[in-house]
This record gives C-alpha cells, structure tokens and sequence, in this order.
C-alpha cells in the first residue's frame, strides 16, 4: 500500500492484485478497508481483489501480468510483495531453538546461556497478550535491542512493550497499537469522511488493540497505556465522550 501510494503519487497508473476480498483484511475492520480503498481508487489505483499473479510474460517488447482467473495486465513493471521468513539458516546446526524464529525467554535470551536474540527474528513470549510473537517492525527491534543490551549487562528486566507500528500513504498518516486476535467488540470515534478517526478494538472489555488516523494527542497517549496496563473500558462511553481524560483511570496505576 505504501509503495502503491508512492507509484500513484509520480504519476504511475498503478493496479493492485491480491486473494483477500479487502485490503489490510488480517488485520483491520471491513470500515476501515473500506475507506483506506476508496481513498486510493479517487487517486487513480484499480484494485484486482479475490485473484492472483500465476504468470509474467514478455513479447515484442511488452511484459503482461497473468492472474489466474484469465485476466492480464499489461505493465512496465512488477513490485512483488510476497512476504518473508525468518533467515535461520545460519543457526540450524546450533543448539538454538529455531522455530517461527529464534526462540527466546521474556528476557530475550535464547536456551543457551549467555546467548540473546533481537529484532524481526527473535520469538519471544509477549507480557502484555501472554502468548508468543514475532514482529517484523523497526521499532520493535529497536527496543527489544535496547532491552537486550540491558539484561548482557546485568539488570535483567522481561522485555515488555506494546507492539506498534505507522505507516504514511499519500496525505494520510495512521498508528496501529497492540494486538487485535480474539477481540469481540470494535468501537468507533470520529469522522471516516473527514480522515479523522480512530478504532478501539476490545477484548472483555479490556482494550487490545487502536487504531489512530488525524485524531488528538490524547488519544494517541492513551492508547499504548492502556492497552498495556490492560484497561477496562466502558464502549458506549468510549465511543461517546468528547475527551478520553474522564475515561483514564490507568495513569499512575500498578498493573
């Protein structure tokens, strides 16, 4: 989507080919796909959903995407997003525990002493969801390196952090937060029309996951709070009220 964003920005007729039924569907509300596909088809990208590339063919000087319903596309050129795998091989004789990933312990050290693992490879036991994680993010690795460079040095501490990430695509700025897998509640503030708003996906009652685009500051500092100390929320307040302040029995609290 970004690199999308970028391609229709310089003037590249730009279509995009992907299975799902909707953009970004493992992991935001069919609104929000909604808005984030409309967005871009006003800026001149042709979205190709429920197919898939199963050739790339070049003649007299053209090349022509093939997608398995029978439809091609003639281009210039491909921008392949297919993903990636953590790069183990180097680790595959060693003792080390290489799953999903380098296994490690809440405080980033492998199963063998003495041995730490950081960034998109390290598997490591998440504080906040109790369950395992590995993230491919910047910032991400950034802090499970400062955390791990912390516990070589003696002052273990478990590696805690809400998973987070941002991205930029045209004029549009948005922050993802936390972790949205068995929610069973999305609450909604804002105005989609507008480009301002935000998702608040909760769990119990318990925020798990946020999603922020042109909304206050207050919002964005209460998010990653909350979500980690695991805030109870109620959601016809949350979708309700003007400021979240009222809302915020988190600060200053233990858990």
């Amino acid at each position: 989507m970004e690199v999308a964003s970028v391609l229709a920005s310089h003037g590249v007729r730009t279509t995009m080919v992907f299975p799902d039924d909707r953009v970004w569907k493992r992991l935001f509300t069919p609104p929000i796909s909604t808005f984030f596909e409309r967005y871009f088809a006003n800026r001149g990208i042709t979205f190709m959903k429920r197919d898939k590339v199963v050739a790339l063919r070049h003649s007299n000087h053209e090349c022509e995407v093939v997608l398995a319903s029978g439809k091609r596309v003639s281009a210039d050129f491909v921008v392949a997003g297919i993903g990636v795998v953590p790069s183990l091989e180097l680790f595959h004789r060693t003792p080390l525990n290489t799953g999903d990933g380098i296994k490690v312990n809440s405080f980033l050290e492998t199963i063998v002493p003495g041995v730490w693992a950081a960034g998109d490879v390290a598997n490591y036991p998440d504080q906040i969801f109790r369950r395992r994680m590995r993230l491919e993010h910047w910032d991400n690795a950034v802090e499970q390196g400062r955390a791990a460079m912390r516990n070589m040095t003696g002052k273990l501490q478990p590696f805690v952090h809400v998973p987070y990430f941002f991205s930029d695509v045209f004029d549009l700025s948005y922050e993802f937060w936390g972790d949205a897998t068995g929610y069973d509640q999305v609450i909604s503030r804002g105005n989609m029309n507008e480009k301002r708003f935000s998702v608040w996906w909760l769990k119990k009652q318990t925020l798990c996951a946020a999603f922020i685009i042109n909304r206050s500051e207050e919002e964005r500092a209460v998010a990653p709070r909350w979500i980690l100390r695991h805030a109870r929320l109620d959601p016809k307040a949350l979708q309700k009220a003007r400021n979240l302040k009222s809302l915020d029995t988190t600060f200053g609290g233990d858990d």
